[in-house]
């Protein structure tokens, strides 16, 4: 992906929507885009997250629901384990990746990040219980 495409890509997502171009360009310099096929253990039940994870096709689960497309914010912001094991969906997923020091460095350099992520009023409340 280009990093437009991922600029795009991440303004889909709350709360990526609500940074500048100039930030988002930031974070579209750091972002790797990852794959994971059918199946695929994405999250191991008691691990906390090590990156930020950005749905950009597909689907993860948690046993039988469906989860948000942005995982990880709670576990990367205060040290928590993740909600479980965490599988992609039948047809895989593709998604963007941010490690936990480009996340804090984001947060750093882009405070309407910060802001929204304190806020979450972006988030419906059964999206919250999964970040």
């Amino acid at each position: 992906m280009s990093p437009v495409e991922i600029m795009f890509a991440l303004q889909r997502h709350a709360p990526f929507d609500s940074l500048t171009d100039r930030e988002l360009e930031i974070a579209a310099t750091v972002a790797v885009e990852r794959r994971f096929a059918p199946g695929t253990l994405v999250l191991g039940p008691g691990e906390p997250f090590h990156r930020l994870l950005i749905r950009l096709e597909g689907s993860w689960w948690l046993q039988d629901r469906e989860l948000p497309g942005v995982l990880g914010i709670e576990s990367l912001l205060v040290g928590v384990e993740g909600p479980g094991e965490i599988r992609a969906g039948t047809n895989g997923v593709r998604c963007l990746t941010l490690s936990r020091g480009h996340f804090f460095t984001l947060i750093n350099e882009c405070p309407a990040l910060l802001l929204s992520l304190l806020s979450g009023a972006d988030l419906p409340a059964e999206e919250r219980e999964f970040l």
